[in-house]
């Protein structure tokens, strides 16, 4: 294996959202004997940045593969039609869905956790704006997120896979969160890019995920690893397995792997 790529949250963090120090220890050690590393998460490149500081990481997948950033400079970005989105917003609003919609350096949000809110106005790099109206401004996003109950998603899933299921990708990414992205997005698109301009081949990638937006990339992946706190779902597949993100998951397979 030349590559090893990592969703974060449920899977490389603890539930207090730190990489542990075994985590961290293990993949530098990896790292440094010349295996790339790569983070693929939901998050923006800033968030991502702020908590895995303590790796040596060059590639970076954002936004579920709507973004991918080498040595901190942006060289893959998707957004989707603006109207489209629009629409999908509007139509979140009516099923009682709050979200939050990202476009650059911009976030536009409903009403979102406190915390949430909190951990990402903590980084000097976005712009947050209060959506009052309930309506964003007339931008193209690369991502959206939307938060609620599963009955509720159920009938986003379904408005938005019956009318665009074609040009957008919806998925789960975590308890009470799904997101949609661009069509031609995803982690495993993403990590596809990120092989192509290493030079290697796919089948020589390692990736760990433990939610449904991880399942692009562990399907292509050369060994694919999944949590033992993965959601159901995944935990149908025939992926590898290892122990949870908070008994070091990550750390602990790969020392095995690579004996």
């Amino acid at each position: 294996m030349k590559l090893i790529a990592m969703d974060l949250d449920g899977t490389l963090l603890t539930k207090d959202k730190r990489v542990s120090d075994f985590n961290r220890d293990i993949l530098n050690k990896k790292r440094n004997e010349g295996i790339e590393l790569v983070i693929a998460s939901g998050r923006d490149l800033y968030s991502i940045m702020d908590l895995t500081g303590c790796l040596n990481v060059k590639y970076h997948i954002c936004f579920n593969g709507a973004k991918i950033y080498k040595n901190k400079k942006l060289i893959y970005s998707k957004s989707m039609n603006k109207e489209i989105c629009l629409d999908i917003l509007e139509k979140a609003v009516e099923i009682g869905l709050d979200y939050s919609a990202t476009a650059g350096r911009e976030v536009h949000f409903t009403k979102i956790d406190p915390e949430y809110v909190k951990e990402y106005k903590a980084n000097k790099e976005l712009r947050f704006f209060h959506i009052t109206d309930r309506r964003p401004l007339g931008r193209e996003f690369e991502k959206m997120v939307f938060v609620g109950d599963a009955d509720k998603f159920k009938k986003l899933r379904k408005y938005v896979t019956e009318k665009y299921g074609n040009e957008l990708n919806i998925f789960g990414s975590g308890d009470g969160v799904m997101d949609i992205v661009n069509i031609q997005c995803s982690k495993g698109e993403a990590l596809k890019n990120v092989a192509e301009d290493i030079g290697i081949p796919i089948g020589q990638t390692m990736a760990f995920g433990d939610n449904e937006n991880d399942l692009s990339m562990l399907d292509i992946a050369g060994c694919s690893v999944i949590m033992a706190n993965a959601a159901e779902e995944l935990k149908k597949s025939k992926y590898e397995r290892t122990v949870t993100n908070d008994e070091n998951g990550v750390g602990t397979f790969v020392e095995k792997f690579f004996r």
